[in-house]
């Protein structure tokens, strides 16, 4: 009797380290879709580009993140902005990254980010401009 349910126990917990192991495996089997090489979106009254290099990111260096920031009614780069970003994996809870953007040239911002583990992470870009209310936008990336 205490044989078996020893065979029980044991049989449980291989077929708990299995399930894992299928779960984890067939994640990084998904394919993600590859990170756009120019990312435009809207953020409030501004236009923002994104350019990530290298393109696709990869976990073991830190990508560079290029931002162009532009007055969507002017056409006017935003040279005067605080940029922020932060970067959160979307298939698991990795911590988020939270990042402030250096002044470049005239409405070009730079940033690094570390992105720790391969797969699809959503970048938000936070836009404040003395005067104006702060604008976000996010951006998929795909790290490798």
């Amino acid at each position: 009797m205490k044989r078996r349910k020893l065979l029980i126990v044991v049989l449980g917990i291989g077929f708990l380290i299995l399930i894992t192991f299928l779960g984890t495996s067939l994640e990084s089997l998904i394919p993600h879709p590859p990170t756009a090489a120019v990312q435009v979106e809207q953020a409030g009254p501004y236009q923002v580009t994104l350019q990530v290099s290298p393109n696709p990111p990869s976990v073991t260096n830190p990508a560079n993140l290029s931002l162009q920031v532009v007055k969507k009614a002017s056409g006017q780069l935003v040279s005067n902005a605080r940029v922020t970003l932060s970067s959160a994996m979307q298939t698991m809870d990795m911590g988020t990254e939270e990042l402030v953007a250096q002044p470049q040239s005239p409405g070009n911002y730079h940033a690094q980010a570390h992105f720790s583990m391969s797969g699809p992470w959503q970048l938000r870009v936070q836009i404040s401009e003395t005067g104006t209310p702060a604008a976000s936008t996010t951006f998929d990336v795909t790290a490798r």
